[in-house]
This record gives C-alpha cells, structure tokens and sequence, in this order.
C-alpha cells in the first residue's frame, strides 16, 4: 500500500526523469548538424565553372575571430581561362554560414 512517503518518492522520481528527458532531447536537438551533401551543394554555387569538389563529413573545431566554431571542411576546384584555382572552405556545420574561404597557392 502506498503511504505518503512512498507516494513523494514516486512523484519526485518520475517528475525528474521527465525533466532529464526533455534537457536531453534539447541538447541532442541543438547538436544536430546540416547534411554535409547539401551543404556542398550550396557552396558549390558561390563559384563558376567548377570541376570538382569534396566535403567531409565529420565536424571540425575552426578559430574565427576568437569564437570556436563547429564546422564542416571542404575543398573545391575551379577552371577559369585554362587556369586551375583551389579553395579550401570552413562552413559552420548547424547554420550553413560560410565562415571562412582560403585559395590554396600550389
């Protein structure tokens, strides 16, 4: 038989395995991160004549202006006049932001 005691024990444990799912459903929600495919085809359009491209698919830690930002890395190569171009990309892996363009000297 349940007796007042028993009965708050039983409330507060399920009131607080309610509150430890919904935190961790709101943290694993805010961590995901855009599909990578779909991110290089945006990129992709920042350019002309492109002749390849890659992304990877794992999440990188990048230093921008003193922020730590989760990105995606990528690469993409262009062809203008007969001249090959090679930029490397950091692109921020939740917002789909650009953060940072580098050509690649060879």
């Amino acid at each position: 038989m349940l007796n007042k005691k028993n009965l708050f024990i039983i409330i507060f444990i399920l009131l607080t395995s309610i509150v430890a799912v919904c935190l961790a459903y709101n943290t694993r929600k805010n961590q995901q991160y855009l599909n990578p495919e779909k991110v290089i085809k945006e990129v992709r359009t920042y350019f002309m004549n492109v002749v390849g491209s890659y992304i990877l698919n794992e999440t990188i830690h990048y230093s921008h202006n003193g922020n730590d930002v989760v990105v995606y890395q990528g690469g993409i190569t262009t062809q203008h006049n007969g001249n090959i171009a090679y930029y490397d990309f950091f692109v921020n892996a939740s917002t789909g932001e650009i953060i940072d363009i580098i050509e690649c000297t060879k």
